[in-house]
């Protein structure tokens, strides 16, 4: 069996890289960027104000109290989107609103429930601190910078950054065509009639629903039966259409295991089979030609766990992640955590807040690879390193924390 690292390792160099392609900003939610854009125009664009007021010149304000307040005219208005036309007079203050230009020989901005209207006439009864409530040009962002990193998730934030520099289009990766196949006598598709010894091949769901948040296009190539001419045929297809391929089942020991039969058949590389790791040891990975191959087992705790550690650092690179291994984070412990005595264990767990308010991260209980429920429940996996007894209440113990999509 392989070792984790190792494994990991295999897999972040495998050959893969989806292509590329350029389409308009606002159809992009969720797809990652293959090119950094760059900023267009300085942002802010111009100096403006950050607060509706008046703008003045701070050297005009000194010296004012309460009981000696500064009073002067107002001569003007910049207000957003029409911005106040020549040089403001000395002594002399216009009436600001928020994102309005600020004139280039005014440096105070007073808020107006800090000053006092008399007509055309406004009074101060403080000093003004020279650049406050002032957004400079280009303090957020300068011309030419980069905006977003490669590989970075066009989120809803992300598409509002660039679309507020009038970028229309953007490249991005292409969502690789992701072939998913399963196999046993037992397995119905959602829907179908079961028998008293039939199963729903729920790993399939799970895999479609979060291939497509991680940004590939998936599909269902179905239920093969314990055949190899019907696991082949379903197989073939797959191969032809998919950039990557992932098969749940079909990769252990027994008589009905079929994937082993298909590797011979369509000349695939086996990179390694079996790694040590508790879910999920069956594992394999192939390829065929420029076309890789994820094995999981049929249990579906174990095709969950293998998708989070092995499969999505895949993806992260594939996608332009400078770095495709999420970091882990140590939490106490709320409750023993299980080991197990050979290989690393990722528990599944649920974070919770201890009555001290510290946060703590618990494990669930029952972790058994068929047990759907703990996959449902979790929001982590404690990273549990072989060995015995459990690892005690308290411990800081490294954990991994689960999302959707990537």
């Amino acid at each position: 069996m392989l070792p984790y690292q190792s494994a990991l390792k295999v897999i972040l160099e495998l050959p893969f890289e989806a292509a590329v392609e350029t389409l308009p900003l606002l159809s992009c939610h969720g797809r990652f960027l293959a090119e950094p854009p760059h900023a267009p125009f300085d942002q802010p664009r111009f100096d403006n104000s950050a607060m509706d007021g008046f703008a003045a010149r701070a050297r005009d304000l000194v010296g004012a109290t309460a009981g000696t307040p500064v009073v002067l005219p107002v001569v003007g208005e910049s207000a957003a989107g029409r911005a106040y036309v020549g040089t403001v007079p000395p002594a002399s203050a216009i009436r600001i609103s928020t994102g309005a230009p600020v004139p280039a020989e005014l440096d105070a901005i007073v808020p107006v429930e800090n000053a006092a209207v008399h007509g055309d006439r406004v009074s101060f009864s403080a000093p003004a601190k020279p650049g406050l409530y002032r957004r400079v040009q280009g303090s957020d962002i300068a011309e030419g910078s980069s905006l977003l990193q490669r590989g970075r998730r066009l989120d809803s934030a992300a598409i509002a950054l660039l679309s507020s520099f009038n970028i229309t289009h953007v490249t991005v990766y292409r969502r690789p065509r992701v072939g998913i196949l399963t196999s046993g006598d037992e397995i119905k598709t959602l829907g179908e009639s079961l028998g008293p010894d039939d199963i729903v091949g729920s790993s399939l769901y799970y895999l479609e629903n979060e291939l497509r948040q991680c940004g590939c296009e998936p599909r269902l190539f179905g239920v093969a039966r314990d055949d190899a001419e019907d696991y082949a045929r379903r197989f073939g297809e797959m191969l032809e259409w998919s950039d990557l391929l992932i098969t749940t089942a079909g990769v252990s020991v027994g008589t009905h295991d079929v994937v082993g039969d298909v590797i011979g058949r369509f000349g695939g590389q086996v990179h390694f089979w079996k790694v040590a790791v508790r879910p999920g040891k069956p594992m394999l990975v192939a390829s065929y030609g420029a076309k890789h191959h994820f094995g999981f087992p049929g249990n579906p705790v174990s095709t969950c766990c293998n998708t989070e550690i092995f499969l999505k650092p895949f993806l992260r690179k594939a996608f332009g992640h400078s770095t495709p291994i999420t970091a882990t984070r140590r939490m106490a412990l709320g409750a023993e955590c299980p080991r197990d005595a050979a290989r690393l264990f990722f528990v599944y767990a649920k974070q919770e807040v201890d009555p001290e308010g510290r946060m703590t991260v618990v494990p669930l209980p029952n972790q058994n690879s068929g047990n759907l429920s703990l996959c449902a429940s979790a929001d982590a996996l404690i990273i549990s390193e072989p060995g015995s007894p459990p690892i005690p209440v308290g411990q800081e113990v490294p954990v991994h924390l689960i999302k959707e999509g990537l």
